[in-house]
């Protein structure tokens, strides 16, 4: 009997040493690189996408038709929010590793939100080597939300900078974060992109303070990110490095926000 309780012991030890080192593991700054080369010609597609998880307006978890959706857009630059891995709801896939392995795409993520079964955060998908990261994490009595960033090297030897980030519901919150990430923005003489959920519109005050800094890739032209409303919350910011070729919405079921999808050329007009 002593035996066979210590035994007992022995495994409870183990399983609880195992998911706390599986847990620091989650709960840290994740990255994946391929080995691949793309080849660039000043021309640069960005994508910025709520997935809901994978989530689809019929409610089904379906992590293949984001997947498609990507494909489909064909970007060089990819921001993703509410991406989940080893998550309870998600049905405990790798969703960063499958969406960066499908699309052969250099991959950087954090999971604002990490609990044992539940790991959920922001992705910066790129075809160009991402050298460098940062986490600005918003500590909120709500919901923890974070900005990531991601220093990419293109092939011309030119450094961008990509900002993902989702923010709150709760405005003081947003100004806070907005304040945060615009004292990085300064911090940086380099091309910068500010791509998100930022879950304001363009008759907010926070819209009108981010514009102070940057320049919206669709300036002037009306876009429907949010499938419920005529609502535009997600956005693609840029520094004035770029100039916008195209903008449009893709048009998906597969979450219930709509990719925004910007083509850009290095360098001003």
């Amino acid at each position: 009997m002593g035996k066979r309780f210590l035994g007992i012991i022995i495994v409870v030890i183990l399983v609880i040493s195992a998911s706390t080192y599986f847990h620091e593991k989650l709960k840290a700054i994740y990255t994946w690189q391929t080995l691949g080369e793309h080849h660039f010609n000043g021309e640069l597609t960005v994508v910025t996408y709520n997935i809901r998880y994978g989530k689809g307006l019929d409610g089904q978890v379906n992590l293949n038709r984001v997947i498609a959706t990507l494909k489909d857009v064909n970007a060089d630059i990819i921001s993703l929010q509410e991406v989940e891995r080893y998550s309870i709801r998600s049905n405990f896939y790798d969703q960063v590793r499958q969406i960066a392995r499908d699309l052969d795409m250099n991959v950087l993520y954090f999971p604002s939100l990490a609990y044992p079964g539940f790991y959920y955060g922001n992705v910066i998908l790129s075809r160009f080597p991402i050298i460098d990261s940062e986490i600005i994490p918003f500590i909120t009595s709500r919901e923890n939300r974070s900005a990531i960033i991601g220093k990419i090297l293109l092939p011309n030897s030119e450094e961008i900078y990509v900002i993902n980030t989702h923010l709150g519901l709760d405005k003081a919150e947003r100004l806070k974060a907005i304040h945060r990430i615009h004292q990085f923005i300064e911090g940086v003489n380099k091309p910068v992109f500010l791509t998100g959920d930022l879950n304001s519109t363009p008759s907010m005050m926070e819209y009108e303070i981010w514009t102070n800094y940057l320049q919206k890739s669709n300036e002037g032209i009306p876009l429907q990110t949010f499938y419920k409303k005529d609502w535009q919350i997600d956005y693609i910011f840029h520094s004035h490095h770029f100039t916008v070729t195209n903008v449009n919405v893709h048009k998906s079921d597969a979450s219930d926000h709509f990719p925004v999808v910007a083509m850009f050329r290095l360098g001003k007009k």
